[in-house]
């Protein structure tokens, strides 16, 4: 993946993304229960990766956060590695 060092920046962008809108949709627009069931698995899949991997999340996660602009999506992207299990304390 070295050879596009974009994508795993830009994917990991959508998986935030789409994790944020489960995390913040009203139940008018989807269940709570089908929310969180995506979520887990949103997490479980992650959780799939090496330590090596979830390392990096982690760490792209860093950048993304400290370019984010809105402060409730930057503690959002801040605190995804801990609530997805990647690492064991909030601080990464």
């Amino acid at each position: 993946m070295s050879e596009h060092p974009q994508l795993v920046t830009q994917l990991l962008s959508a998986v935030v993304a789409y994790t944020w809108f489960f995390e913040t949709c009203d139940e008018t627009v989807l269940d709570d229960d089908t929310a969180l069931k995506q979520q887990e698995y949103a997490g479980y899949l992650l959780n799939q990766l090496s330590d090596a991997d979830k390392r990096r999340v982690a760490d792209e996660l860093a950048i993304l956060a400290a370019s984010e602009t809105d402060p409730a999506y930057r503690e959002f992207v801040e605190t995804f590695a801990f609530a997805m299990g990647l690492v064991e304390s909030e601080e990464g």
